[in-house]
């Protein structure tokens, strides 16, 4: 692999657990993924290459001040999608923080450009970064809003995508789509779960996620996302969510997320206490996933 990114962890990139939160991860790899592909031999600024899946492993935490070095190579290409890797590792330690497999295409899925130097970068996915909890292989077609809302799934946001958010061509970056999910997040404690709430040195913390993008989404464009609980282990909550269309309703985006509750003292998953259990034994939906 070869070096696509490095910088380090500022106090505004992370969330209320103390640690950078899941959208700083997603923005980093972005910018990082740009470096890879000049290296493949793609000009800046060329042919538009968009996220359109991504499977991410959050291996450790990186608190602030934290320095990292951003790793990456080329998995393979396939049907008009590139396949990049992207390991993040603390650079104090050389331990890895995350990983990101990404695949990358046009959203109207045409060709892919022109690669001269991909083949030197060539790289195999570690088993570190392999798919755990979650698949990833290619996604069901989604229900709509109404048919999200039928199924019993919560909207947990609504909103709109802001212009800060949005690159030179006016479309939302990644880092904005997952940015949604985890603002949405802390609704669904009101359907009387309370977990991933920070209180009596409680919070949450993601292990994995993995984001399908349908449509790209444009500034001013209204967006709500719908949330659903899938899976319920010892320590691990699944959830689905997924974005549409604040005005048609049709789904533009979509992620799962694997959660534990977290001691904020020792820094580690603990099971999930009885009573919240229960609150969410009620919440699973039969049938729910990507």
């Amino acid at each position: 692999m070869i070096v696509i990114g490095r910088g380090s962890v500022q106090q505004e990139e992370c969330d209320v657990m103390g640690h950078m939160n899941v959208r700083h991860y997603v923005a980093r790899v972005a910018d990082a993924l740009s470096w890879l592909l000049l290296e493949a031999g793609l000009p800046v600024p060329a042919q538009r290459l968009a996220v359109r899946d991504q499977h991410i492993r959050f291996l450790r935490e990186m608190a602030p001040g934290t320095p990292f070095t951003i790793l990456g190579g080329i998995i393979g290409a396939e049907a008009g999608r590139l396949r990049c890797f992207a390991e993040i590792r603390n650079s104090a330690t050389d331990q890895p923080a995350a990983t990101f497999v990404t695949d990358l295409g046009a959203f109207d899925d045409g060709p892919l450009p022109a690669l001269p130097r991909a083949a030197a970068l060539k790289v195999a996915r570690p088993d570190h970064a392999a798919p755990r909890g979650l698949g990833f292989d290619p996604p069901r077609a989604l229900p709509d809003r109404a048919a999200s809302r039928a199924m019993g799934l919560a909207e947990a946001y609504r909103g709109a995508v802001r212009p800060h958010e949005c690159d030179a061509d006016g479309i939302m970056r990644p880092d904005g789509v997952i940015a949604r999910v985890w603002d949405g997040v802390p609704n669904l404690r009101n359907r009387g779960t309370g977990l991933g709430v920070k209180e009596e040195g409680v919070g949450g913390a993601a292990l994995e996620y993995r984001l399908v993008h349908l449509a790209p989404l444009r500034a001013g464009q209204l967006v709500t996302v719908t949330s659903g609980l899938r899976a319920l282990g010892e320590k691990t909550t699944t959830w689905t969510h997924i974005l549409h269309d604040g005005e048609t309703g049709a789904p533009v985006a979509a992620a799962e997320a694997v959660g534990v509750a977290f001691d904020l003292k020792a820094r580690k998953a603990i099971p999930i206490p009885p009573a919240q259990r229960a609150a969410l034994e009620v919440l699973l939906v039969p049938g729910l996933g990507l």
